[in-house]
């Protein structure tokens, strides 16, 4: 019997891979609540400003995409149309709502940089950010 294996009492070996699963489940949950931005919680916060939107990094990294699909959608006329937006005046520079034709719903925002490039964030839901363009008019 010397090539029989070793049996270790199954109590033994459950409790620290389940102390080491658990620890694993919950790291896994907190890294990803911290790398994910609840964009829409935000959007429709009661307390949440249209400068607060404008300027807050988590909610542009989370929204952006890349430069040439933000130049494709803006570059005809034919897209939809831009809308100034009330509170722009941020350090970043000039920003814009997008309405696309094809999608009532949705809208972009645009956040021009000091050099001069844009910055497309979205899709967005329209009503939520008119809510906000709204209270930033006054």
């Amino acid at each position: 019997m010397k090539d029989a294996p070793a049996f270790i009492p199954l109590r033994r070996l459950a409790m620290p891979g389940a102390t080491l699963a658990a620890a694993l489940v919950l790291s896994a949950c907190a890294a990803s609540q911290a790398s994910h931005f609840d964009v829409d919680a935000f959007l429709r916060g009661s307390d949440t400003a249209l400068p607060e939107v404008l300027g807050n990094p988590d909610f542009l990294k989370a929204t952006r995409i890349s430069q040439t699909d933000c130049a494709t959608m803006l570059q005809s006329p034919y897209n939809g149309t831009l809308e100034d937006l009330p509170a722009s005046n941020t350090a970043r520079g000039p920003a814009w709502l997008f309405h696309p034709s094809a999608t009532p719903d949705k809208v972009w925002l645009v956040v021009g940089e000091a050099g001069g490039e844009r910055n497309c964030h979205g899709p967005l839901p329209a009503d939520a950010m008119k809510k906000l363009t709204e209270r930033a008019k006054g």
